[in-house]
């Protein structure tokens, strides 16, 4: 798959996107989502047809399996993955389903509201979340009250390493 990344990560770096995800469905369905950078507008018809025809010729050159190919944008509820991501879209509500237990609990929505290096930190409405939180060690971190904000006086900050997060997507706000 490392392989394959490249292949389309260097095909889109000519087209100035970027590969948010790639998906390997049944029947062999190749889907990649693709954006633009942040600030640079969104993703047309047109990318994506470019970026097809620019694929199907690099991934037959490299001798990629597949039947068909799928370009799309992420989508309004597109996936978070990186550092990169979520600092790109702090501020925006969030769920997220994690990998390791915290207090019982894998799921949570909250709103990005920090990224250091690999932990994310999630504001998170006092009833969605108990009392601590994983740590870059692995230990129960405690939450803390979040001051200074526009939440309200009951909001949580929850600190989660990168690597603890199995999923994480955007929650549409229409």
């Amino acid at each position: 798959m490392a392989n394959l990344e490249k292949i389309i990560d260097d095909a889109l770096r000519s087209f100035s996107l970027e590969l948010v995800e790639i998906e390997r469905a049944p029947r062999g369905l190749l889907r990649v989502f693709i954006d633009r950078p942040e600030g640079k507008g969104f993703v047309t018809v047109e990318d994506c047809g470019k970026v097809s025809n620019q694929l199907s010729h690099a991934l037959t050159v490299e001798n990629v399996e597949y039947e068909r190919l799928e370009i799309s944008s992420p989508g309004l509820d597109r996936v978070l993955k990186t550092a990169k991501d979520f600092w790109r879209f702090r501020g925006q509500p969030v769920r997220v389903r994690l990998n390791t237990m915290v207090e019982n609990r894998k799921r949570f929505d909250g709103v990005v509201s920090g990224v250091e290096e690999d932990e994310v930190t999630f504001l998170i409405a006092d009833g969605e979340q108990s009392a601590k939180s994983m740590g870059k060690s692995g230990k129960a971190k405690k939450v803390v009250d979040k001051a200074a904000s526009a939440g309200s006086e009951s909001d949580k900050t929850v600190c989660v390493n990168l690597s603890q997060i199995e999923k994480a997507r955007l929650i549409p706000q229409f």
